[in-house]
């Protein structure tokens, strides 16, 4: 999609290739307010990019989004591995990263994030002082770094961070557009899905305790 200034120079992308342990059952599908978790998500960026793309393990699953789905690039590197898929793939030089459980999205916070690309290669946001790499926007110079560090066995999203030139969102840059603290929460339990549900229904205001 584009803004009032043209096309966002940015892709847009959907990590759905988790194994939903905790969850107990694929998560993406799962119903809120008569939709599933990932269209809350592909819906957003759909609202904000031209070019939206799926990263999942089963890419047929995913057919009927009206957007590209691809397949990781290498087997069992976790997130990881998903958000080298999507940097690949996408097609313009910044990526926006996120996971497919995380229906509360805010488009104003991350036009915030795309309007402060430029000169980075990684904009993350922090909630008190924790980095949220999958709501994130990564340049495709990230892909090296990422390369290596599956090659060596390691997994962990952020230990790439100090190779690029990374800005940390600060709190005090979003916290208006998302008072509520709800962009960050993602649906790792059945617990956590029924508090989503109270969420849409009204039932329980006030700030998001993100649980990791």
């Amino acid at each position: 999609m584009s803004n009032e200034n043209g096309p966002i120079a940015c892709s847009g992308a959907v990590l759905a290739g988790g194994e939903s342990r905790r969850f107990g059952r694929d998560k993406a599908h799962a119903m809120l307010g008569g939709k599933s978790l990932i269209s809350y998500v592909v819906e957003t960026l759909q609202g904000l990019f031209e070019d939206v793309l799926i990263v999942a393990n089963q890419p047929l699953v995913y057919e009927g989004f009206d957007v590209t789905v691809v397949s990781d690039i290498v087997k069992g590197a976790g997130s990881l591995g998903g958000l080298l898929t999507a940097l690949v793939h996408a097609k313009e030089e910044h990526c926006f990263v996120v996971a497919c459980d995380m229906p509360f999205l805010k488009a104003d916070l991350i036009r915030t994030m795309i309007g402060r690309c430029e000169g980075f290669d990684v904009v993350v946001p922090t909630v008190r002082g924790d980095l949220q790499p999958l709501h994130a926007i990564y340049s495709k110079r990230c892909v090296g770094p990422i390369q290596e560090m599956i090659a060596e066995g390691e997994f962990r999203i952020f230990d790439f961070y100090p190779q690029v030139l990374t800005l940390r969102l600060e709190e005090r840059i979003w916290a208006e557009l998302d008072p509520e603290n709800r962009s960050f929460a993602n649906i790792n339990t059945q617990e956590e899905l029924k508090r989503a549900r109270r969420w849409i229904e009204g039932l329980e205001p006030g700030e998001h305790d993100r649980q990791g």
